[in-house]
C-alpha cells in the first residue's frame, strides 16, 4: 500500500497537475492490496438472533414497563383532553351595582367596589371567591355551594342572605334559609332574620337578631321604616343615594320616622321627609341638609 502511495505522489508531482479528491479515492481502489475480507450472512444473522433472545426474562420486563409507561402516558393526556381546568371568570363592580348569573342559575348582585371569581362550570362543588358586599340568592342543590372570604367560607345548600366584608370581620344577615360560617373545620349554622358577624382577629362567631329590616335595601331601593330613629334611616338612605346628610339640630336625630320608600328618587324621598317631620331638605354636592325643629 505505501508503494502504491509514493507511486501516486511521483506521478501527480512529477506532471504537476492537481487531481481532485475523488480521483485519489479512485486510485486507492485500483492499486490497493488489502483486500475486504467475506461476510458469510447466515452466521451474521444466526449472531444477531442468539443477542437479541439471550434474555428472554430481562426482555419481556423491558417490554412491560416500557407499555406501562405508554399507558400512563395515554392517561394522562386523556385527562388533560377531557377534564381541562376551567376558565376562571372575574367579575367586579365600581361605583354602580353589577348582576351576576353563575352557572348554576344562583344569582349574586353585588355592591359598589366588590367582586366574584368562580369557574366557568361548577363540579362536585359551587366554589366562588367574594370581596366586597354582596346579595346571594342560592339554587337549591345537592352540591353544597362554597364563598371563600379570604379564608373563611360561608357554606349553603339553598338560601338567601347578605355578606359583608371587611379587613377584621365578615358579616352575613340571611335573609331565607340556612347559612354557615366554616374555618378550620368547625362549624357556625345562622338561620333567616339572624346576624352573625365572624371576627378575623380571634376566629370568633358573634350571632344576634337583624338590626335592621333596610340591610338589604341597597339592591332593590326598598326600603320600610317603622318608628324607626331619623339618624338610622338617613344612614341606610345616604348609602343607597350616594348622599351625606347633615343636621341644623341635634335634637332632630330623635325623631321618629314611619314611611316606606319603593325606587323613590331622590328627591321624591326629600319631599316625604320633609313633609312627614315638618322640616326643610335643600342638596348641593351630594350634600342633603336638614334644618328645622322637626317631631
Amino acid at each position: 500500500m505505501a508503494k502504491d502511495l509514493e507511486a501516486y505522489n511521483h506521478l501527480n508531482y512529477k506532471e504537476q497537475s492537481s487531481s481532485s479528491e475523488d480521483e485519489f479515492v479512485e486510485f486507492l481502489f485500483q492499486h490497493s492490496e488489502i483486500e475486504a475480507p467475506e461476510v458469510d450472512e447466515n452466521k451474521a444473522w444466526e449472531a444477531l438472533n442468539r443477542k437479541i433472545h439471550h434474555n428472554p426474562n430481562k426482555s419481556f420486563t423491558w417490554m412491560k414497563i416500557a407499555a406501562s409507561v405508554a399507558i400512563l402516558a395515554i392517561l394522562s393526556i386523556s385527562l388533560f383532553l377531557y377534564n381541562p381546568t376551567p376558565n376562571q371568570i372575574h367579575v367586579a363592580s365600581t361605583d354602580q351595582k353589577v348582576n351576576v348569573k353563575f352557572p348554576d342559575g344562583s344569582i349574586g348582585i353585588l355592591n359598589a367596589n366588590s367582586s366574584f371569581t368562580y369557574p366557568e362550570e361548577f363540579g362536585d362543588e359551587r366554589n366562588v371567591s367574594f370581596t366586597g358586599e354582596a346579595y346571594f340568592d342560592i339554587q337549591k342543590s345537592k352540591k353544597p355551594f362554597i364563598i371563600d372570604v379570604n379564608g373563611v367560607d360561608v357554606r349553603v345548600l339553598g338560601t338567601a342572605f347578605n355578606l359583608i366584608t371587611t379587613d377584621n370581620e365578615v358579616k352575613l344577615f340571611v335573609d331565607r334559609g340556612l347559612v354557615a360560617f366554616e374555618k378550620e373545620g368547625k362549624q357556625t349554622q345562622v338561620s333567616a332574620g339572624k346576624e352573625a358577624v365572624f371576627n378575623r382577629k380571634d376566629a370568633t362567631v358573634e350571632i344576634k337578631p337583624m338590626p335592621s329590616a333596610n340591610i338589604m335595601s341597597w339592591r332593590n331601593g326598598i326600603f320600610n321604616f317603622d318608628k324607626t330613629p331619623l339618624s338610622e334611616a338617613l344612614v341606610e338612605l345616604g348609602e343607597y343615594y350616594k348622599v351625606e346628610f347633615k343636621l341644623s339640630d341635634d335634637q332632630l336625630k330623635k325623631c321618629r320616622i314611619s314611611v316606606t320608600f319603593n325606587k323613590q328618587t331622590l328627591d321624591e324621598v326629600l319631599e316625604t321627609i320633609s313633609s312627614v317631620l315638618g322640616v326643610k331638605t335643600s342638596l348641593k354636592d351630594n350634600t342633603v341638609k336638614i334644618s328645622g325643629s322637626g317631631c
